[in-house]
Formats: C-alpha cells, structure tokens, sequence
C-alpha cells in the first residue's frame, strides 16, 4: 500500500534562526540551506517595478490627503517618502501572512481537521476545494518536510498526491495574478519545484512523475495547476543556483593583506 511506503528514509528537522531557516538531514547536525533562501540568488524582474509602484502610490496617496489645504513642512515630506520607500515590506509581510494562513488550513483539511475558515482565507481555500473536486487523485501527505543529503539542501513542500502508484508533488501560490496571465505563477516556481521533486525522491526512496505549482486566487475562488515540463532543466538551474550561494559565503578578499 501506498501509505506503508511513505515513511522517510531519514529525519529532516527544520531549524529556525531568527528570520533565517535551515534544515538538519538524517544524523549530520550541519545547517542546510532550504530550498527558497538557495532561491534568493534569482533576479525577480517583477519585483522592482511592483515594489516602485507600491512606493509611488503609497506617497501619491499620502499627499492627496495631506496638502490639498496647506503646504507639508519638511518633515512631513520626509515622512512621507520614508513610508513611501518601506510600504514594500509590509505589503509583502502581509501577503505572506495571509499565503500562510492559506497553506495552513488546506494543511489541516489535508489531514482530516475541522477548523473554521476566516472569511479573509476562504477564497484560497474554496480555489483548493475546487481543485481538489476536479479530479481523482489520491492526496497522501500535506506539508512535508525533504532533504538532500547528496545536495546538500532542505525544503518543505505542500502537498504529495498519487495516480495509482505514480507520486505528484504540489506546492501552493498565492501570489497576485499576473497582468500577463490569469495565474499567479512565475518561472522560477519550476526551479523550487525541480529541487522538492529531487529531495523527495532522496527522502522517502519514490520516483516523482510530474510536478505542480497549484496557483489558488485569494480575491475570488478560483485555482490554475500548472505542470514544470522539464524537471531536469529546472533541476540544473537550481544545481547552478546551489553553487552561487555557497559560494556567496565565502570571503573575497584578504582583510590582511596590505602592499
């Protein structure tokens, strides 16, 4: 059976480092990169223009509240341009908190728990429903812990579903639609995906057959499941990023040095 099988061939433990999270694999008590902070070294073009735009408005808005009746002094302009430079991050501290809360009721779903919904969830939990009703998978374990000993990485994935005896591994967005698409998924989701479907297999000793990213739209209930068509490509995209940042941790430069 396929529940007998999914057992770990070795403990993963998440470690927590004030914002920073590592992974222990099997007896080796070294701290393991996951597989998002490896992720880190990725350019997200999206990124800046989005974080400009938050930026802009955030001061545009301030501005037509406060000095349509008199001018702003020096300190409110400054004021209002340090809000305007940080809104970034408490946007995206925000989204994640609530992508969070997303991931951690379809966990509970998943295994069985009746919890009540926020109303301010719910969309990205009916998009999973939804999904979940449009097709016959066998859904086995929800959020799961991986690790590379070969590698060298950690991770955590969301979801491992099975057709027959064939493993599908999912991971969940919740990010904003694309204005290019009607989905939320961007390219580099292939690449964290490629790296769970590696570790996975390392893990528990099963070939992955396909992998998903599971975008579930948190304005309206909704899902789009996308597959990664080259898992290998992918998988050497992650290998080339694994090798910048452990490079990255090295020191360039002799502090000693001096002619």
């Amino acid at each position: 059976m396929i529940a007998e099988r999914l057992k770990p061939l070795y403990p993963v433990k998440l470690i927590a480092d004030g914002r920073s999270h590592f992974y222990q694999i099997g007896d080796d008590e070294t701290f393991r990169p996951g597989v998002t902070t490896v992720l880190g070294v990725l350019n997200k073009p999206a990124l800046i223009p989005w974080a400009v735009k938050s930026a802009s408005d955030n001061i545009k808005d301030y501005l037509l509240k406060n000095a349509l009746d008199k001018p702003l002094t020096k300190e409110e302009v400054e004021k209002a341009c340090e809000e305007g430079k940080n809104i970034y991050k408490k946007k995206a501290s925000e989204a994640a908190d609530v992508g969070s809360r997303v991931h951690q009721a379809i966990d509970s779903i998943i295994k069985g728990e009746k919890k009540d919904i926020p109303e301010d969830i719910r969309s990205g939990v009916d998009g999973f429903l939804a999904w979940k009703g449009s097709n016959s998978l066998t859904i086995e374990l929800g959020d799961t812990r991986l690790g590379s000993k070969l590698f060298g990485y950690g991770g955590s994935l969301d979801m491992v579903a099975f057709d027959g005896n064939e493993a599908i591994i999912f991971d969940f967005k919740t990010t904003k639609k694309r204005k290019d698409r009607d989905h939320g998924i961007y390219p580099e989701y292939g690449i964290q995906l490629a790296s769970y479907a590696n570790a996975f297999t390392e893990t528990y000793g099963i070939p992955v057959r396909d992998v998903y990213a599971l975008w579930l739209d948190k304005e309206k209930p909704g899902f789009k499941a996308l597959k990664v068509s080259n898992i290998g490509a992918c998988f050497e995209v992650f290998l080339a990023c694994l090798k910048i940042y452990k490079s990255s941790k090295y020191e360039f430069f002799d502090e000693q040095a001096i002619i």
